[in-house]
């Protein structure tokens, strides 16, 4: 380590946290194959400041993640300590930092060596920076972000804006970043969750569940790194901690293994009347000389969507949804903390809404996980331009389409195991300077080599699109009676689905509502999306259990509403809605709560505490961890996929401590 560097890691010790350094400890976690850290919680950060050189003093501290900084900052950089443990460092094993999300530029560095560059916010990324953990003493991670401008929109190119508008000066790099207020768009910050790993050097890289209902098989697809010729994989469904379902070993041939077994009897995934939010766990297991050298969880449901003729089937039945989509920038999508969130989709499910879209940039790892598990569809999308007054516009047409292509399989390829995306909408509106005609087809060839199973994209590929404004164009402040639909209907030769509903609320609009529902339902689309408000949703202060674990701790309390502990009273439209869904859809709303587990660890010491893991006693899990509150509360929040009993470890003095917990699922709404 440099000088320089050594100097940073001092100060940064002081600034943040005062541990006491396990060389030792941390044995059972350390003999773990996989293990993940969750490193939200206290970073230093500065703004404004060049990539180089790294800054050396003038470190704030904050809480890491949080909301999109939308005042003009430019860029920002994030430092904070980990102390790896000798324990934690084996023969043959390799280390990753993740971030869910940043905006825009993105560059990783470890000890003060630069590791992996990203462009976009609109999907997750990880670096191996095992050639930079120096084992036995804190390591320093540090993470830079920038807006998309000049060397930082997308590889290889220096984008001059000189010739944008004064309202908006930012106008190519905005044609890079989902629609918001022109002077909020290029935001900056991390504002997803981050966390470090290991895994074996010989590993299952990537894991692709597909079940067919109409063939009841399952399939998993795996890309396995590292393995010899005589390597080999297998896999276990389990339901809980039961195993229901073995697809038998396959030889790993040139990186690549496919295990298969048909599957006489799985609940099938899905919100009534299509299934029940029913999900289980494979676990994966890769094989040396009989000998298991890495296991991985992935999470699934069993259904099959796919495009026949003018319908969209989920398991078999004609699809409808019903759905609304998040403001620009809206906090409770950027806060990331599944309790709120899990608030609102119940009190969308109360509205008779059974689908989200997130419509102007990827919905987020949270969300998708709530959806799986409370029966939620997802018509998944990431960008919209929204063509503000004064329009973004690209730099170059071809620079642009790759660009979004090569986000669009990367988003794709990290979004697809989860069962509540039933269409791919990956793009609406575009910048100026290209064209859906040109463009539609790259990201939809993008997205199907991610996907290649047949789930339908809505962009014309396999389902059509519609657009309706509330009030009638052809008449003066009258609203449309849903004549423009049924035309549309009546010519299509695939599935049609309302992308959006908007317009002035006029005094006709809830009978604009209900004949626009009946038109979609009784002549066959696949459903409606409609911008108009449900619920009524005044902010409050929010509380937080910890500052440790998943999810975004906003500093201004008043930006998010406290979900959990307010009653919501449904608009006009909310109750109209609701009443729609019970004529058409199915007689009862929705009515569903998260299933993962929720643990709240307490009354740990306050000082000389970094990571706290959770190690499953059923073995239905990997450990995971998260750093202890650096507050001085003795806190650790924990959320993990499957609920049951598992060990809390933790090392106090070189010692390690372990207590017996069990985690349960928050209490049904």
């Amino acid at each position: 380590m440099n000088p320089r560097v050594r100097r940073s890691v001092i100060k940064v010790a002081v600034l943040l946290l005062t541990f006491s350094y396990p060389l030792l400890a941390q044995v059972l976690v350390g003999s773990a194959p996989r293990a993940e850290v969750n490193l939200n919680g206290v970073w230093g950060y500065i703004e404004n400041q060049p990539q180089s050189p790294i800054p050396s003093s003038g470190w704030i501290s904050t809480r890491v993640p949080t909301l999109p900084i939308t005042d003009g900052t430019t860029s920002v950089w994030y430092q904070r300590l980990l102390t790896v443990p000798l324990t934690w460092t084996q023969s043959g094993r390799s280390f990753f930092v993740k971030v869910e999300k940043a905006g825009h530029y993105a560059a990783v560095y470890v000890n003060g060596t630069l590791i992996g560059e990203h462009y976009g916010q609109f999907s997750p990324f990880e670096f191996d920076v095992s050639g930079a953990i120096i084992p036995g003493q804190p390591n320093l991670i540090q993470i830079y972000v920038h807006k998309a401008d000049t060397t930082y929109v997308r590889p290889g190119v220096n984008v001059n804006e000189s010739n944008c508008p004064q309202k908006n000066p930012d106008c190519i790099g905005n044609a890079y970043r989902g629609s918001a207020p022109v002077g909020e768009r290029n935001w900056v910050g991390l504002v997803g969750d981050i966390s470090f790993s290991w895994r074996p050097s010989e590993n299952v890289s990537d894991v692709f569940v597909v079940s067919s209902v109409r063939n009841f098989t399952l399939t998993a697809n795996l890309q396995i790194t590292g393995a010899s010729p005589s390597a080999t994989a297998q896999a276990t469904v389990l339901d809980g901690s039961t195993p229901v379902l073995t697809l038998p070993s396959e030889p790993v041939i040139a990186g690549v293994a496919t295990l298969e077994a048909p599957w006489a009897d799985p609940v099938l995934w899905g919100p009534a009347p299509y299934g029940t939010p029913k999900l289980y766990t494979l676990q994966t297991q890769l094989l040396e000389s009989g000998e298991v050298v890495d296991t991985i969880y992935t999470q699934f449901g069993f259904r099959e969507v796919w495009d026949d003729g003018t319908n969209v089937y989920l398991n078999g039945q004609k699809l409808f949804m019903a759905g609304s989509f998040f403001e620009k920038l809206a906090a409770i999508r950027y806060v990331n903390d599944r309790r709120p969130q899990a608030m609102m989709l119940y009190v969308l499910e109360q509205s008779g809404i059974n689908m989200i879209e997130s419509h102007w940039d990827d919905v987020g790892e949270p969300w998708l996980q709530l959806a799986d598990e409370m029966g939620i569809l997802v018509v998944s999308a990431y960008f919209c331009d929204g063509r503000p007054s004064d329009g973004s516009q690209v730099d170059s047409a071809t620079g642009w389409t790759n660009w979004m292509a090569s986000t669009a399989q990367e988003w794709a390829q990290a979004r697809r195991n989860h069962p509540s995306i039933v269409i791919w909408r990956p793009l609406d509106v575009l910048p100026q300077g290209v064209t859906q005609e040109a463009v539609y087809p790259v990201i939809a060839q993008a997205v199907r080599s991610a996907d290649p199973i047949g789930r339908p994209i809505a962009d014309g590929s396999d389902v059509d699109t519609f657009v309706q404004t509330i009030l009638d164009p052809y008449g003066t402040n009258v609203c449309d009676h849903g004549i423009p639909l049924a035309r549309q209907l009546a010519k299509e030769t695939k599935p049609l689905f309302t992308r959006e509903i908007y317009g002035t609320l006029a005094s006709c609009s809830s009978s604009f509502l209900s004949d626009f529902y009946r038109v979609s339902w009784v002549d066959g689309s696949d459903g409606l999306l409609a911008a108009v408000p449900n619920y009524v949703s005044p902010p409050i202060t929010s509380n937080w259990f910890s500052i440790s674990g998943a999810g975004n701790r906003p500093t201004d309390p008043q930006v998010v509403p406290n979900w959990m502990t307010r009653k919501f009273q449904l608009t006009t439209y909310g109750t109209l809605f609701a009443n729609l869904y019970t004529q058409y859809v199915q007689p009862k709303l929705l009515r569903s709560s998260p299933t993962s587990g929720d643990y709240q660890a307490s009354d740990l010491p306050t000082s000389g505490v970094e990571t706290v893991f959770l190690v499953s006693s059923s073995g239905t899990a990997n450990p995971y961890g998260v750093t202890e509150a650096a507050d001085g509360s003795g806190t650790a929040w924990f959320v993990v996929p499957q609920p049951g009993d598992y060990q809390l470890i933790y090392t106090l003095n070189g010692v390690d401590q372990s207590q017996n917990v069990t985690v349960n699922p928050p209490s049904p709404f």
